[in-house]
């Protein structure tokens, strides 16, 4: 490949001794003693785990291991335990260090606060600060010392900020002619030398020239951008950890660096808008260096259907797993779907087994851990999350979580026809034996638990990258709406089917095969291909079989309650993941409508009912208890929705613009709004 750009920079590769970066855990070592600082041996599985110095790590720079040595002898003279288990108490733990090719030194001490007040804290920083500075820790001459109060095995800078106690607030590294800025908090290649071997290999398969727009995804501190910048038209670089940006735009104007832009957020948010915007008919060459969990399946999406991108060059540390489905398999990332937890009914009595061997160790923490990362909403403000999960741990919540939300669904469908045949006998025979109320009592109590439960999972699979918390408010407004829905729906369905009996099988089968193929006909509309990898290894008719059972069980719910999801068969998530006040409002009126006929029905036509009661009295409550629960739903989705600030209307907005449309046709032109307009239109 002929790129017609300078020499590259020729760099041989150090194998002893070539970390720039280091993290010490502390637990107990070989000895017994808890404040051991070193490295895991042995395995949590067999019980065995044991802290070692690291003296014996090739990898290992003498450096780190003499910054480690010190701190160890910190620990064992400090009167504070060290904190092996979150739940067990104890403070000091883990040490991170970092140094560069000048010799360098940046510590960073993890503490656990448990409840010291901020008194108790000071004195803790005074005392290491003291240590490093003018006691025996001196020897290790560091550059910078830094403090993070940490309840979790990974915190970042947003959660909680890296407290400087003394020393240059930065690390700085030569590399390839840049002058790089590194944060505490910002990912650098942990071998320099490597680095610029990989970063000269990335510039060879990307095959840049002076017209190609370079999109750098996860770009970190900005290095391979910012090496390839000057062969390039544009770099865009996209980065999550704020402090990495802020290095890498340090790092640019340093080097006398003008094109390049770096982007602070989540990568699936800001790249399709930031592809749309560079689409004016220049190549863009996309690198992308993920941490090991992948890449989102929405950035992979992205990248897919930008056109413009031509060549993509994918860095990985963990060539397998969850970043091979990135390549081969783009829609794995479904296994959040109502449709995925159906098909793993099966995994139930592996979830049970899994309860038995893994319960020990919720306790412990791991070596091996996920990363996963979530938004929250506190006080209208969007505050990025982000935890470690154990791989074990995670298995035992992926189970308990699949059999939670198979529960559901069965308690929903397994007894809306439990429920509805002993009202139905209940009418014909005209008397309630105590077994059969009981029955019918517990039926509407699953009915209603699975409904709502149901409900909270769909808020929970359209806004899957929210953390949704629901209160104690929003639960039982959801569960009176839901119970009201049903209860009412349901009664009205037996009662007009008590009346008309065989003649109103047709009524209820077309009904049910209209909600059932409505997302067949909107798909069918769309022109869109038929989704691929529904589920992993599926053929063509796999894929099919799968959908057609989704829509039977999108079906089902619907034809009792509003599904609260609606499906998109066009889409590879499957859902609709924005809030259509219109399809919800199409749903609430024709269900209006069906309950309201087949009330009249029941009145003039219907059945004796218990007690003689007035056909006309039932027919009026029934009819109000529905339109009750139709105000709790909108009740909750106007104040109670936990995510309501995203939505761009509200219930009010959709219900003003329906009720006002012909007063707005009716206005002239030249008409201005009025005041009261004006502020009714600006409530979200």
């Amino acid at each position: 490949m002929n790129l017609g750009s300078p020499p590259f920079y020729l760099v041989q590769p150090v194998i002893n001794g070539y970390r720039n970066k280091s993290t010490f855990s502390v637990n107990r070592g070989p000895d017994g003693n808890p404040k051991t600082v070193g490295y895991y041996l042995g395995t949590w599985k067999d019980g065995n785990i044991v802290c070692v110095r690291s003296n014996n790590l090739k990898n290992i720079p003498e450096k780190h291991d003499q910054v480690a040595q010190y701190y160890e002898i910190f620990l064992r003279q400090s009167p504070m335990e060290p904190c092996l288990v979150f739940h067990e108490g104890g403070y000091w733990r883990e040490l991170t260090v970092h140094t560069n090719s000048q010799g360098h030194t940046m510590a960073i001490i993890t503490f656990h606060p448990q409840q010291l007040s901020q008194e108790e804290l000071c004195v803790q920083k005074e005392t290491i600060k003291e240590f490093f500075i003018k006691g025996p820790g001196a020897v290790c001459d560091l550059t910078s010392l830094y403090f993070q109060e940490s309840t979790m095995t990974r915190c970042s800078h947003q959660q909680s900020p890296y407290q400087l106690l003394f020393g240059e607030p930065h690390i700085f590294e030569d590399l390839l002619g840049l002058k790089v800025r590194i944060s505490p908090d910002a990912f650098f290649q942990i071998n320099t030398a490597g680095a610029e071997m990989l970063y000269q290999t990335v510039r060879e398969l990307s095959g840049v020239d002076s017209n190609t727009i370079l999109l750098d995804i996860c770009c970190g501190t900005g290095v391979i951008g910012l090496s390839l910048a000057q062969h390039v038209s544009q770099v865009l670089g996209i980065e999550l950890v704020e402090q990495a940006v802020e290095d890498a735009r340090w790092t640019a104007a340093f080097n006398g660096i003008t094109n390049c832009e770096f982007h602070t957020g989540r990568a699936e948010k800001i790249l399709p808008w930031l592809l749309k915007s560079k689409e004016d008919g220049r190549l863009i060459v996309a690198v992308v260096n993920p941490a090991r969990a992948g890449l989102h399946y929405q950035v992979v999406r992205a990248i897919r259907n930008c056109r413009a991108i031509h060549t993509l060059v994918f860095v990985s540390c963990k060539p397998h797993g969850e970043t091979t489905r990135n390549i081969i398999e783009p829609g794995f990332y479904l296994r959040r779907m109502l449709m995925k937890e159906w098909l793993r009914t099966k995994k139930c009595l592996e979830a049970m087994i899994k309860y038995l061997t893994l319960w020990k160790k919720e306790g412990q923490e791991e070596p091996y851990v996920s990363l996963t990362r979530k938004k929250m909403l506190i006080d209208g403000e969007e505050v990025l999350i982000e935890w470690e999960v154990g791989h074990s741990i995670r298995t035992l919540a992926m189970h308990r979580n699949a059999y939670k939300r198979m529960s559901q669904i069965q308690a929903f469908l397994g007894s809306v026809p439990q429920l509805t045949y002993q009202l139905y006998v209940t009418l014909i025979s005209a008397e309630v034996p105590l077994g059969r109320a009981v029955l019918m009592v517990f039926s509407l109590i699953s009915v209603t638990y699975g409904a709502t439960l149901c409900n909270m999972l769909a808020i929970q699979i359209k806004y899957d990258d929210y953390k949704i918390r629901l209160g104690p408010l929003e639960v039982l407004c959801i569960t009176i709406w839901r119970t009201l829905e049903i209860t009412s729906r349901l009664v009205i369905l037996v009662l007009f089917s008590a009346t008309l009996k065989l003649k109103a099988v047709p009524f209820l089968v077309l009904n049910f095969l209209i909600i059932l193929f409505e997302p067949w006909v909107k798909f069918w509309r769309s022109g869109a291909q038929m989704p691929n990898n529904i589920e992993k290894n599926f053929s063509r008719v796999g894929t099919l079989v799968v959908l057609i059972s989704v829509t039977i069980l999108y079906a089902g719910i619907n034809f009792s309650c509003w599904s609260a999801l609606q499906l998109r068969l066009a889409d590879r998530d499957l859902v609709d993941k924005g809030q259509n006040w219109g399809h919800m409002g199409l749903h609430y009126s024709v269900r209006l409508v069906e309950n309201v006929i087949m009330v009249l029905v029941f009145k003039f036509f219907g059945v004796k009912v218990l007690l003689d009661y007035c056909h006309s009295l039932i027919a009026l409550q029934l009819i109000i208890a529905y339109l009750i629960s139709i105000g709790f739903m909108l009740l909750f989705f106007q104040y109670l929705h936990p995510l309501r600030s995203l939505f761009t209307h509200n219930v009010v907005d959709y219900l003003h613009c329906v009720c006002c449309h012909w007063h707005h046709q009716g206005r002239t032109e030249n008409s201005e709004p009025s005041f009261e307009a004006e502020t009714r239109q600006s409530i979200v």
